[in-house]
């Protein structure tokens, strides 16, 4: 399954209770899932910490595309922050 966030949410990823509601919706289906990037130009720091919070924390595997850069910075300022290994 592709969600295209730009169309599910909007360009710019600033409520925290967006990434909230989207993951709990997604939960539903238990099955991998790709979130589609793309044509996001803004994201802040709440919405970030709380997409990743969740995704880190499902049972199936969630996969970015077409990440631009403020989005992969962005991503990678919260995954140093609580101490991941990994970066975008």
């Amino acid at each position: 399954m592709i969600i295209n966030l730009k169309e599910e949410i909007c360009p710019n990823l600033i409520v925290r209770l967006d990434a909230e509601k989207l993951l709990k919706r997604l939960k539903e289906y238990s099955t991998d899932i790709t979130m589609d990037f793309s044509g996001i130009g803004f994201i802040n720091r709440s919405f970030a910490q709380e997409y990743l919070n969740r995704k880190f924390s499902v049972d199936y595997e969630i996969e970015e595309i077409n990440l631009p850069d403020v989005v992969k910075n962005m991503f990678n300022v919260i995954l140093e922050w609580n101490g991941y290994d990994m970066r975008y």
